[in-house]
């Protein structure tokens, strides 16, 4: 049992990791290229398109694994106490952070993207764009702060566990 409660802790971890590290790169590297090469019209297409497949598949299947693998930990390494309901809140939120950015604000974006795109002077897509884009990057940093903190509750007990 206790291999069996490592591989699903090792399985949130991958799922965590690959999620904070994707947007750290794409948010702290990525962007700040792109935008800086191609400016805001050119580096927008190229980044929307880059943050519809990260907020797609591949946020969903590092929400898969997370989830697995806490539940899978739950309830085969049973620890007392408040930090296994701190992170299960964590998670909780993350996800559906995650699902909305992904399912519903990313396509909404595109949608004003192309309205912008196609008549530049539309007032209201603008201002409802640059409304929705200052939404994500504050949920993004909302799930990147969480992810850290799911990360660290992880490294404590990890290091508890091999005391």
């Amino acid at each position: 049992m206790r291999r069996l409660g490592a591989l699903f802790a090792s399985l949130e971890l991958i799922g965590l990791g690959a999620w904070i590290g994707g947007m750290l790169v794409l948010g702290g590297m990525v962007a700040p290229a792109v935008f800086g090469k191609l400016g805001p019209d050119s580096g927008g297409e190229i980044m929307s398109g880059v943050f519809r497949q990260f907020n797609g598949a591949f946020v969903y299947a590092c929400i898969v694994l997370s989830i697995v693998g806490f539940l899978g930990k739950f309830f085969l390494n049973r620890l007392p106490g408040k930090a296994r309901w701190i992170e299960a809140t964590m998670l909780a939120v993350m996800t559906l952070v995650g699902l909305y950015v992904g399912a519903i604000m990313g396509p909404r974006m595109q949608e004003l993207r192309e309205i912008r795109m196609k008549d530049p002077s539309n007032g209201t897509a603008i201002a409802e764009f640059d409304r929705d884009h200052h939404l994500s990057v504050q949920l993004f940093s909302v799930n990147l702060f969480l992810g850290v903190a799911a990360l660290a509750l992880n490294g404590r007990e990890i290091s508890l566990r091999g005391k």
